[in-house]
């Protein structure tokens, strides 16, 4: 049996209404569990970038990637191991107050987050960065002043057009 691990799929399409049911529609047909998923407009009219972080195993990434690149609306389809993947993230963390009075508030600083909103009783944090980043900030943050935790789906380095040499050396390609 082949084991499963993470990947970063990418995909270029004309931006249409019903198209993410398209597309994890294909996920859900396949079994494909979805752990991520993000949808942004590009700097290109109608063209809409999406990106999934999926878990499956090699067998099944080909057959997957064929189905999403036939659907009509899609241009390409790229997907590269979340290990090797540039990908970030936003994360808000809810705090108590009572946070500024500890040691803990420094971690705010250290790992770069910003208190983007204040409460009577609470603040609202938010942290642009890595999983990893995040994940170091939640650990320290971590305890009675952590009220709650929210975390964006991820944006992945993509080009819109065309990839370069050494990219293609790195990512499973299906150029439509």
């Amino acid at each position: 049996m082949q084991m499963s691990k993470n990947y970063i799929v990418t995909i270029k399409a004309e931006d249409r209404p019903g198209l993410l049911h398209l597309v994890t529609g294909v996920l859900n047909r396949k079994l494909i569990p979805l752990i991520s998923l993000n949808a942004a407009p590009t700097d290109i009219h109608d063209i809409v970038l999406i990106t999934m972080e999926i878990e499956a195993s090699e067998k099944a990434l080909q057959p997957l990637l064929y189905k999403l690149e036939n659907i009509i609306e899609v241009f390409a389809v790229d997907a590269v191991p979340a290990a090797q993947a540039s990908c970030l993230r936003a994360a808000y963390f809810k705090l108590d107050k009572a946070i500024l009075d500890t040691p803990v508030k420094a971690a705010i600083q250290k790992y770069g987050a910003v208190i983007v909103n204040i409460y009577a009783d609470g603040l609202l944090v938010s942290k642009y960065g890595s999983e990893v980043a995040i994940r170091q900030l939640y650990n320290e943050l971590e305890g009675p002043h952590l009220l709650g935790f929210s975390q964006t789906g991820l944006i992945a380095d993509s080009a819109l057009i065309g990839h370069s040499d050494e990219e293609q050396s790195s990512v499973i390609s299906l150029a439509a």
